[in-house]
Formats: C-alpha cells, structure tokens, sequence
C-alpha cells in the first residue's frame, strides 16, 4: 500500500513541470490572442473613418424571405490583408477579422472570427485563433460563448449559459474556414 502512494506521489511530482509548462504555454498564447483582438479593433477603428480610403474588405448582404421563419436579413464582413503571390503576380487576400450578423425569425446571431497570419500572406499559415458568438433568443435573453484556439486546437473555452443556442467548437472551427475561404477566392475577387 505504502509503495502505491509513494508511486503516485512521485509520479504526480513528475508530471508537474508538464502540466505547468503546458499552462503557462496557454497564458501566452491567450495574451498573443487578446493582444491581436485588440489590434483588430483598433484597425476597425480607423477604418470605419470616412477619410480612410481602402477599408479592405468584403461585404456581403442576404435578404430573404424564408419559408416559416420570415424575413432572413444576414450580412458578412471580412476585413483582409494584401499580398503580391510572387508566382502569379496576383494579389493574395489573407483575412484578419470577419464578423457575421444574421436572423432566423425573431432569433439574431452575431459573430466575429479573428485570424491570425504569422507568415504575413500565406494562406497555410492564416489560422483562426478567436470566434466569439452572441445570440438573443425568442425572449429576448442574450446568450454569449467564446473559443479560443492556438494551431487550431482549441485552449479556452468561455461556454454559454445555453449551449443548444450558439454554435460548437466544431461548427466555430468550421465557420471560421468556411469564411477564410471566402475571403481567399482571389478568381472571383481578382477579376
């Protein structure tokens, strides 16, 4: 008996500088994430001023009358970062920030993905690094989450109150690529 407890004790001792490694890894990259999110929202700042001239994004508006659930309004802003494919003499866009708003019924949802681009313009480095979803019930009751994600591994998790109204990891995961691959179709934007 003595023997299985000293095991485990030193096997725990064992693991500490692991587990405080990997914990201490995590803080940093939360303070990379927090610190990019501040740099969007600087950036969207600035952008939203009328004297700024190329706001470097894409909108895109729906407006739909759904079968059932009504008027369907949604509207898609991605906020990007140019580059010149040396290859093809194209520009490349890499997204740094998108937010989404949209209804279903009297239900409303609203979005923002942050990205994060270490290698400055190649799509295989732009990664999602933040998705933040808000959603106002039929009550009217707002219901808030919050992913964030370090090489596509998700580190932090803030959860709502109810998680059957905003969207999973995995459909936040997906969202956000399926949003980079907007923002990335250079044959559609480029011509």
């Amino acid at each position: 008996m003595k023997t299985r407890i000293l095991t485990a004790a030193l096997l725990t001792l064992m693991l500490l500088p692991a587990i405080s490694k990997a914990q201490n890894s995590n803080e940093k990259n939360l303070a990379t994430i927090r610190q990019h999110y501040t740099s969007a929202m600087n950036m969207l700042q600035l952008k939203s001023d009328p004297e700024y001239p190329a706001k470097d994004k894409i909108v895109i508006t729906s407006d739909e009358m759904w079968p059932g659930s009504g008027q369907h309004n949604g509207k898609m802003e991605i906020f990007f970062g140019l580059d010149l494919n040396q290859e093809n003499d194209e520009i490349q866009r890499f997204p740094r920030f998108a937010r989404y708003t949209y209804n279903i019924g009297s239900q409303d949802y609203y979005y923002e993905v942050l990205y994060i681009d270490e290698d400055n313009g190649k799509p295989e480095t732009n990664k999602p690094i933040f998705f933040y979803a808000k959603t106002k019930d039929y009550n009217g009751k707002i219901h808030e989450c919050r992913y964030y994600w370090w090489n596509e591994k998700l580190i932090q998790y803030i959860p709502a109150d109810d998680t059957e109204m905003v969207p999973s990891a995995e459909d936040a995961m997906k969202a956000a690529k399926m949003i980079f691959q907007i923002a990335t179709m250079n044959d559609l934007w480029n011509y």
